[in-house]
């Protein structure tokens, strides 16, 4: 009974969205990254799924968390359907501060350059020095990007099975950057709007996005150009490493 109402596809959509925007009201309300409703989403949501897979099966172990899981996805399989058109509705802030674009386009462009070498490069280096697989190496490429172009980019490079590893990386990319971007720009020091949306829409895509804002509308205006541009160039890397790879 209680599996029934407490873990069915409606309250499981219910129950995401529910925490999602509970800690946005929060970080906003607050004004501290502690809350960020992605990070705590995530956290929440393990804890719950584990709740009711011990409610109703007595024991933890990873065939029934994995049934637990593949009903949790399908239960908020529409959110997946969603991506698609947000991929699309990215033009939007790149329309929109279209002008931020045009007076600050070469430290946008370079900065983009610098940040996408740096996620791929690093990327690339660690799975060298941990010799992963490469079909897991080119996952991890697109990490620096926001999920709705990530996903696709895995789709480009041909490693769609290990998807899962994308998203996760880069959410995990995301809220880490969105957790440390403050304490950093106190610690330097940085008062400059362009500056500091770079720094957050380069390195952590849509959740450092959402942070910029709250410094100023400016460098959440360069932020939302970053985060486009970066994933723009992302793809054109992928489609470059595809090409050299079918060779």
């Amino acid at each position: 009974m209680i599996e029934a109402i407490f873990a069915s596809p409606l309250f499981y959509l219910f129950i995401t969205v529910g925490i999602y925007f509970l800690f946005a009201f929060l970080q906003k309300k607050f004004h501290t990254p502690i809350f960020n409703p992605l990070l705590w989403t995530i956290i929440i949501l393990c804890g719950y799924i584990l709740l009711i897979v011990f409610i109703d099966k007595g024991n933890i172990d990873q065939a029934n968390i994995n049934e637990a899981v593949d009903k949790y996805r399908s239960s908020v399989s529409i959110l997946d359907i969603l991506l698609a058109p947000v991929t699309v509705a990215l033009a939007l802030p790149l329309y929109a501060n279209r002008h931020v674009l045009k007076q600050n386009w070469l430290p946008i462009l370079v900065g983009s350059i610098v940040g996408v070498g740096t996620s791929i490069g690093s990327v690339v280096l660690l799975g060298h020095l941990l010799n992963l697989d490469g079909g897991i190496t080119f996952a991890l490429y697109p990490r620096g990007v926001t999920t709705a172009i990530a996903r696709e980019i895995t789709e480009i490079l041909g490693v769609g099975e290990h998807t899962s590893i994308t998203v996760a990386m880069v959410v995990l990319t995301g809220v880490v950057g969105a957790l440390l971007a403050p304490p950093l720009i106190k610690l330097f020091g940085s008062k400059e709007d362009t500056t500091i949306g770079m720094a957050l829409g380069s390195a952590s895509h849509a959740i450092g996005t959402s942070v910029a804002f709250g410094y100023s509308s400016k460098a959440g205006a360069i932020a939302s150009v970053s985060m486009v541009t970066n994933g723009f160039l992302t793809v054109i890397v992928a489609v470059i490493v595809r090409l050299i790879v079918a060779r």
